[in-house]
């Protein structure tokens, strides 16, 4: 009898031991932030002036974003709200907006960097510099970010048919190139695409019925960091890898570039058919200028979207519905030994905001005359 009582203590005092050892664990990861070791950008000299715990935190919001995988591409989950990142009731990064106004509405589909992969706020990421330059301009335009991270000119083909469509925009703008080049060519058609879950499409060995992370999602909610941190580190260590079909073709860039031109023609077509606008840009990585690179930069990995950035030449005649077709690529030409990416794809706020200014300069004229067509 003793011993069964000396057996129910030790267990009491195991998991009131295991409590309390959770909650100091808690304690010090709020603090130092240890789950948010995960992003290199911390490091980089663009993100020199943000304090310590700032860029732990952003790192933290970022990785910690839930999607849901139950669909032929990765949507974000609605209604995640930080202090860095908030996606709205639609899905969409920003806040709420007003679509039964009369404002001009422009939509604008693209990757992480349209996103706004670690911005420090909504309203610096592409979309949000470009929104504040009509509002400094007084022009009562809409501006609507449906960037996704990974998403390329399929992915978001799929997007515009399925949920874009019903938002009845005047303009589309997409923003591509970067995922294009990194983006395998699946042997799929569009139709077996369609029919699939995210984790077929991608290539992934895993349960298409299921949401990824569905204890992460949990534990984000109740914001228990370290559970969230032990939750990452299983799955990344259970996750299988990429069943990627035609590796071989990973550098066929006459075949992306093909894909590019098919899936932007389709996007053209179907904005036509539906009366409003689309206008197409090749959008700028490090390497695609011959700007001389900072030192940081020069230590940056050049990656296959770098390569096929610098090859990529569209055969315009096969895209002939969209409105325009812009080449962003030497954006930064002449800003040399001047910081800009911290990765061969992503820029900081600092670079939103330039390549927000060169897309206003090219479509401002575009937009006035749909305006001024549109009242009269």
């Amino acid at each position: 009898m003793s011993v069964q009582v000396s057996y129910k203590k030790q267990t009491v005092f195991f998991i009131i031991l295991l409590i309390l050892t959770l909650v100091l664990v808690e304690g010090l990861v709020r603090n130092l932030n240890v789950v948010s070791t995960f992003c290199s950008f911390t490091e980089n000299e663009l993100f020199s002036d943000y304090e310590y715990f700032t860029k732990k935190d952003m790192c933290f919001e970022y990785i910690t974003l839930e999607y849901d995988f139950t669909t032929p591409i990765r949507l974000l989950e609605p209604n995640q709200h930080g202090d860095y990142i908030n996606i709205n009731s639609d899905g969409f990064r920003g806040n709420e907006f007003n679509f039964t106004s009369n404002n001009y509405k422009i939509i604008i589909l693209g990757g992480s960097t349209i996103f706004g992969h670690v911005s420090s706020s909504d309203d610096t990421t592409i979309p949000g510099f470009l929104k504040q330059k009509f509002s400094d301009d007084e022009i009562n335009v809409e501006i609507i970010n449906a960037g996704i991270p990974s998403g390329y000119s399929r992915s978001e083909l799929y997007y515009l048919e399925n949920y874009i469509l019903k938002y009845s925009p005047d303009l589309i703008i997409l923003y591509d190139g970067a995922n294009d080049g990194v983006e395998p060519i699946r042997d799929i058609s569009y139709k077996e695409f369609n029919e699939n879950e995210f984790f077929v499409n991608d290539g992934l060995e895993k349960n298409p019925k299921s949401k990824k992370s569905t204890y992460s999602t949990l534990l984000t909610k109740f914001e228990y960091k370290t559970g969230l941190g032990l939750a990452q580190f299983i799955s990344k260590s259970l996750e299988k890898p990429k069943m990627i079909v035609n590796y071989d073709k990973l550098s066929d860039f006459s075949s992306k570039t093909m894909r590019l031109e098919n899936n932007w023609e389709q996007i053209c077509s179907i904005a036509l058919e539906n009366n409003f606008k689309s206008i197409n840009i090749i959008q700028p990585v490090i390497g695609t200028s011959d700007r001389i690179l900072s030192e940081t930069e020069k230590n940056i990995t050049v990656q296959v979207n770098s390569e096929f950035l610098n090859t990529i030449n569209l055969n315009k005649s096969k895209i002939q519905h969209c409105e325009a077709i812009l080449d962003l690529r030497n954006s930064f030409e002449g800003m040399d030994e001047v910081t800009i990416y911290f990765d061969s794809t992503h820029m900081t706020d600092f670079g939103n905001k330039i390549i927000a200014n060169k897309i206003y300069e090219k479509i401002i004229p575009i937009i006035l005359e749909n305006i001024q067509f549109s009242k009269n």
